[in-house]
C-alpha cells in the first residue's frame, strides 16, 4: 500500500514538472510565431527609406524645414508601427496565454481527479482482497469441520473463528459441526473446538444458542470433561428458562451441582444464586459455598445467612461446623443458627453446641450473647439440660455462675 501511494506521488510530481515545462516551451515558441511570421501580415504600408533631392546649391530655409519635417514625420511613422506591432503581439500572446492556460489547465485538473478515483479504488483493495481471501478461505475449510481428523477439524475451526464472511445462514451448519463434535472421543484439541464453536454461534445468534445448550444438557448425561464448556456460557446467561435449569441442577445430586457453584464463583455470578443456595441446596453444594466465602477472592455474600440458612428444615452438622467457625459471621448470628437447629434436632446438633461453646470460651462478649439468646422460651429448658450433661462446660462462665442457665 506504501509503494503505490509512493508511486501517485511521483507521477504527481512529474505531472507538475511536465506542465511547467510545457507551459514555457509553448510560450516562448508561440511569442517567436507571433513576432516574426503573425505581426509582419497586418503591416498595411512598407516603410522606406526618405529620398531627399536638391535643385539648388543653397538650400532655402523653407526647404530645411518642409525635410526635416519629411524626416521626422517618416520616424514617428516607423516609431508608431513598431509600438502598434509589439502591442498586437502582446494581445496575441496574451490571448493565447490565456487559451494555453485553459487547456493545460483542464488536462492538469482532470489528472488530479483520475489521481483522486485511483487513490479510492485502491483504499477499497485491501477490503475487496480480504473479502475475497476470507471466502475462498470459508469454502476450503467447509469440507475439514466434518474430517475425522481432529487435528485437521482443529485447523478449521481456527481458521473459521476470525472469519468475518460467516453470517446468520450458516448458523445450522455450525450447529451440526458442534453436536458432531461432542460425540467424538475426547481428544488434546477438543476443548479448544467446542469452545470457539460455541462462540462462533454466540456471535451468529445469542439466544438461539443458549437454547441450543440448554437442550443439549437437557437430553445428553452430564459429562464433566464434555460438557464444562457449555455450563461456562450458560452460567452468566440470566433468562428466565437458564436460572431455572441452574437453580434445578443445584438441588440434584447428579456430579454437576458442586462444579456448578464453582463455575458460578469463577464467573463472578455465585451472589445471584447463594440466597437460594443457604436455604435448599444439600449438603455438599451448601458446604462449598461457605467454604468459598471464608476467602474474599470469590466476593460470596454472607450479609443475609442467618436469615436465609433458617429457613431450612434441616442441615448438615458439617455445614454448622462451618458456620461456627466462619471468622466473617457475626457471634450473634453463628449462635442463633447453632441453637436454632439444637432446637429442632438436639441429638443430632448437640456436638454442635459444644464447638460453638469452645470456640467462644475465651470471647467474654460472645459468651454474654449466648447466654441472651440462650434465655428464651424456645431454648431455655433445652441449654439448661445441656449444661446438665456437660457440666464441665459451666466452667467457661466462670463470670456468669448466677445465670439462671448456669445454676
Amino acid at each position: 500500500m506504501k509503494s503505490v501511494y509512493k508511486e501517485i506521488r511521483k507521477k504527481s510530481i512529474f505531472y507538475n514538472f511536465l506542465f511547467v515545462v510545457t507551459a514555457i516551451t509553448s510560450t516562448i515558441i508561440i511569442a517567436c510565431v507571433i513576432i516574426f511570421f503573425i505581426a509582419p501580415m497586418f503591416k498595411k504600408n512598407v516603410i522606406a527609406p526618405i529620398n531627399i533631392y536638391i535643385f539648388e546649391n543653397e538650400l532655402s530655409i523653407k526647404v530645411q524645414e518642409e525635410i526635416n519635417n519629411a524626416i521626422s514625420m517618416n520616424f514617428e511613422n516607423i516609431y508608431n508601427r513598431l509600438l502598434s506591432n509589439i502591442q498586437f503581439s502582446i494581445a496575441l500572446f496574451s490571448t493565447a496565454l490565456v487559451i494555453f492556460a485553459i487547456v493545460f489547465g483542464t488536462i492538469y485538473f482532470s489528472k488530479i481527479k483520475d489521481a483522486e478515483i485511483l487513490i479510492r479504488e485502491i483504499q477499497k483493495t485491501p477490503e475487496l482482497f480480504f473479502k475475497q481471501f476470507y471466502k475462498a478461505q470459508y469454502h476450503m475449510n467447509l469440507s475439514n469441520l466434518f474430517s475425522q481428523n481432529y487435528v485437521n477439524r482443529n485447523d478449521a475451526i481456527n481458521k473459521l473463528y476470525y472469519n468475518p464472511e460467516i453470517d446468520k445462514s450458516d448458523y445450522d451448519l455450525f450447529q451440526e459441526v458442534l453436536l458432531n463434535e461432542l460425540e467424538y472421543e475426547l481428544h488434546v484439541y477438543f476443548h479448544q473446538n467446542i469452545s470457539n464453536i460455541i462462540r462462533i454461534l454466540i456471535k451468529i445468534d445469542y439466544s438461539r444458542t443458549i437454547t441450543l445448550l440448554l437442550r443439549i444438557m437437557k437430553e445428553k448425561k452430564f459429562d464433566s470433561m464434555k460438557h464444562g464448556h457449555l455450563l461456562t456460557h450458560l452460567v452468566n446467561d440470566k433468562s428466565q428458562e437458564t436460572v431455572a435449569y441452574i437453580k434445578d441442577q443445584l438441588l440434584n445430586s447428579n456430579g454437576m451441582n458442586n462444579q456448578l457453584v464453582s463455575l458460578l464463583a469463577n464467573n463472578g455470578a455465585l451472589n445471584d444464586y447463594i440466597s437460594y443456595i443457604y436455604e435448599k441446596c444439600d449438603g455438599s453444594v451448601l458446604q462449598t459455598a461457605l467454604v468459598m466465602s471464608y476467602s474474599d477472592t470469590w466476593n460470596v455474600n454472607t450479609d443475609e445467612l442467618f436469615m436465609h440458612i433458617s429457613k431450612r428444615e434441616d442441615i448438615e452438622v458439617q455445614c454448622l461446623y462451618s458456620i461456627i467457625s466462619h471468622k466473617k459471621i457475626k457471634n450473634e448470628e453463628r449462635i442463633a443458627l447453632v441453637l436454632h437447629f439444637y432446637s429442632k434436632n438436639t441429638d443430632k446438633f448437640s456436638q454442635a453446641i459444644n464447638n460453638l461453646l469452645n470456640t467462644i470460651r475465651n470471647d467474654e462478649n460472645a459468651k454474654e450473647l449466648f447466654l441472651h439468646i440462650a434465655d428464651n422460651n424456645e431454648y431455655r429448658g433445652l441449654i439448661q439440660d445441656y449444661f446438665k450433661k456437660n457440666s464441665y462446660q459451666k466452667t467457661y462462665f466462670a463470670s456468669y455462675k448466677d445465670n439462671v442457665l448456669i445454676k
